[in-house]
């Protein structure tokens, strides 16, 4: 991800980035209506589109084989169940910030969650892939941000960028006006990290409830 486009501009913020899935898909992934969707520009959005607390504007597009999902107002996708939608055969990605100021990094593939930790924090690392994110984000020069570093660790994953323009561009957009919170804070019992024997995860602060 080009240093262009700060990460830390924003406040709360949900990435998702999946593997073989069509913009479509992801938005039914997050409990959408994809036949909702319509092309809009971040301008658009900003000045038609009211997000109330209880919606979740979702906004969508394409890195080659890969789709992603942007969000920057009362983000739902850092949510295990939408991870494990945008996860099942294939793998994604999710990068998420809340109102806590903790940024949480999670890689799930074929269903099953690999990867979740604070990045730049190994205290908090759970589980892990043959990717080794953790350590690649730990690789980046100590002065990027460790939101910064993990979007840059999977830009190199997907290879390619989400650039500025990307951003503020036309995107498949919907808004959720009344996301189910309650659904999406629920356990997935079938998508746990299970750590090898003999290996040490150590909790991380809470993240609290979503809603």
């Amino acid at each position: 991800m080009p240093a262009t486009w700060d990460i830390e501009d924003y406040g709360d913020f949900s990435l998702t980035l999946s593997r073989n899935h069509s913009p479509e898909q992801v938005l039914a992934a997050y409990g959408a209506e994809p036949g909702e969707a319509r092309l809009m520009s971040e301008s658009q959005c900003d000045t038609e589109i009211e997000v109330t607390e209880t919606g979740a504007l979702l906004r969508t597009g394409k890195l080659g084989s890969w789709s992603f999902c942007m969000e920057s107002t009362n983000p739902i996708g850092f949510a295990n169940l939408i991870l494990k939608n945008l996860s099942d055969g294939s793998e994604a990605f999710s990068l998420g910030r809340t109102g806590y100021s903790m940024t949480v990094f999670k890689y799930a593939q074929y269903g099953q969650f690999c990867e979740w930790f604070e990045p730049r924090n190994h205290q908090t690392v759970q589980g892990g892939s043959p990717h080794a994110f953790f350590q690649r984000i730990q690789n980046m020069p100590s002065d990027t941000s460790a939101a910064m570093a993990s979007l840059k660790v999977m830009s190199e994953h997907v290879g390619a960028e989400l650039t500025p323009e990307i951003l503020k561009g036309a995107l498949l957009t919907v808004n959720i006006t009344n996301a189910d919170r309650a659904l999406l804070a629920r356990p997935v019992p079938s998508f746990q990290i299970t750590s090898p024997a003999g290996t040490r995860s150590v909790l991380g602060r809470r993240l609290g409830r979503i809603g």
